[in-house]
């Protein structure tokens, strides 16, 4: 729990990926025997530190060792549960900047996953083609969801300061 700690106190969102903190741990602290994925987070749930917020109904499973890696090193963890500090009250500001930086993070990733996957010589063009298209596809949703973000975080701004200068006259 220590290390789960560090891991959270070091990282620059508020809510973890509990997949992150978990392949941190299995591959930068190797002398850690780990449970499975799935009662990894039960184990989190049961800790009076640590608060895991899920994301919709997700099944917790293990993937191979090649994609824990990918993911690594593109830096997308997925949506599955989310891991914070308990003392940390979540706020609809909080939350909309976690989920903002939380897509600018899976942006940049998929980026650095469309490049990987361009360059890579050994798989099907087909299926190169249909994993390009589908992550196009999300990036877009993706760049839609940001905007709207920023579009309402300057709405609420304009609204406050507009609601403020009523309140003076």
């Amino acid at each position: 729990m220590k290390i789960v700690e560090e891991i959270i106190s070091k990282d620059d969102e508020i809510l973890v990926p509990a997949r992150k903190i978990y392949l941190l741990i299995k591959y930068h602290h190797k002398d850690i025997q780990l449970p499975t994925f799935s009662d990894f987070v039960n184990i989190l749930r049961r800790s009076r530190k640590f608060e895991v917020i899920e994301s919709g109904e997700m099944i917790h499973y293990d993937l191979p060792e090649s994609v824990e890696k990918l993911l690594m090193q593109v830096e997308i963890y997925g949506t599955g549960p989310r891991v914070k500090f308990r003392y940390v009250k979540l706020t609809p500001k909080l939350l909309r900047e976690a989920f903002l930086k939380s897509y600018q993070k899976m942006r940049a990733g998929i980026e650095n996953l469309l490049a990987k996957i361009s360059a890579e010589n050994d798989l099907p063009s087909n299926e190169i083609n249909k994993v390009i298209s589908s992550f196009t596809e999300l990036r877009e949703q993706i760049n839609k969801t940001i905007q709207m973000l920023e579009k309402l975080e300057l709405y609420e701004i304009t609204a406050r300061v507009g609601g403020k200068k009523k309140s003076r006259g």
